[in-house]
């Protein structure tokens, strides 16, 4: 049954001048705002809504003795009883505290999730003695401050097992850690997991594969000047001009040509003050070349059988990587072939494949699910509330 409803002519009328009358609406540009809010009253309201409100909760931000350096650390979680989470950062030199606001609390839900700065960086950078660290900033420095972090981790939250997560660099730290300690952990999780051999030979040749499908005559042109890569001679601005083509080829952050919004996000860290923000840029690239030189020269010295004296595939604890399928900082495809070299008592390679090196910003749902499904199976569980009153 059809219905039709008359509609007096004055309506209509009316309707028809208003309908015409939209586009010039639509077309006025709304009015610019008369203030912009400064960093405190941002960080004010990112505090607000991050706050942890649960009886059962912790919500901490204090400073530590580690390896005889005072180094800050951040504990958030809706239940101190949940499993334990510490998570130790890459770079070197790119600690993930002051990002953390944008992504981490739906883990807090389900883990007791520890950010650490490491020495001479972060939230640590405005108050350190540079030519007193310069010295200690080595890979072995940071796999004993992370064997101590954990240690004071399990004391400070009465837990006799953590789970440990590194990300990009810090896979290197923290696998190390799981060698050395497996008693204290409940599994290895690895993000933006680093391979075997060189990943700056694999990521160079791809970029050029990559530059030539797409007929990028400019991308061709940088590349091809520095060949070849990676050389003898390899410079810090060679390795930048490769990451450089690897973000604009999707390989930093799916979807976006750089990594401007990432590096950004530290500007509203409510854990950072502006001085702390003004330091730790000033601090990344000096610690990230002093850990790399000090580390290739400990490597340089150290006696062949002392490089081979433990097998670094082998594990006694649950082996997890979870890895964005276009990254081009630690390549997808070499982090693969390591992982099937990986002996554990359990194993599992998990794919985000709309994802590249930051996989917990560009795919947030998916990377808490693969937590929540992969990850705190292999922990005592996800503690339960009392009833509310």
């Amino acid at each position: 049954m059809n219905i039709t409803l008359a509609i007096p002519l004055s309506l209509r009328v009316c309707a028809v001048l208003c309908l015409t009358a939209l586009p010039l609406v639509a077309q006025t540009p709304a009015p610019a705002p008369t203030t912009i809010p400064s960093r405190d009253y941002i960080t004010a309201r990112l505090t607000d809504l991050r706050k942890i409100h649960t009886p059962e909760g912790i919500e901490v931000l204090e400073e530590v003795t580690i390896g005889g350096v005072r180094q800050w650390v951040s504990i958030r979680g809706l239940n101190r009883a949940n499993p334990v989470l510490l998570f130790i950062h890459g770079g070197p030199g790119t600690p993930m505290m002051p990002m953390t606001w944008a992504y981490q609390a739906p883990w807090e839900d389900f883990f007791t999730v520890v950010q650490w700065d490491q020495r001479g960086v972060g939230k640590n950078a405005s108050t350190a003695d540079r030519e007193a660290l310069k010295p200690t900033l080595n890979n072995e420095r940071l796999i004993a401050d992370a064997e101590e972090m954990t240690a004071w981790v399990r004391k400070r939250l009465s837990k006799e097992k953590i789970v440990v997560m590194g990300y990009s660099y810090g896979t290197s730290i923290a696998m190390a850690l799981a060698q050395r300690r497996p008693e204290w952990l409940h599994a290895y999780v690895g993000v933006g997991q680093m391979g075997s051999g060189s990943g700056e030979e694999y990521i160079y040749k791809r970029l050029l594969e990559l530059a030539t499908n797409s007929k990028n005559e400019e991308a061709l042109r940088e590349l091809k000047a520095i060949a070849p890569y990676p050389g003898p001679n390899r410079t810090m601005a060679d390795t930048l001009l490769v990451r450089k083509w690897a973000r604009r080829f999707n390989g930093g952050w799916y979807g976006k040509p750089n990594f401007d919004l990432l590096f950004s996000l530290p500007d509203w860290a409510p854990e950072y003050t502006q001085a702390d923000v003004d330091a730790h840029e000033k601090a990344s690239q000096w610690f990230s070349r002093t850990v790399m030189a000090n580390s290739r020269a400990q490597a340089a010295s150290a006696l062949p059988e002392s490089q081979n004296a433990s097998n670094r595939k082998s594990f006694k604890v649950p082996f997890i990587v979870m890895m964005g399928r276009n990254d081009l900082h630690t390549p997808y495809e070499p982090a693969k072939a390591f992982f099937e070299t990986i002996e554990a008592p359990h194993k599992r390679f998990i794919t985000l494949e709309r994802s590249a090196h930051v996989p917990m910003l560009e795919e947030p749902g998916t990377f808490l699910l693969a937590l929540i499904q992969e990850v705190l199976p292999l922990t005592e569980g996800r503690a339960a509330f009392a009833p509310s009153r």
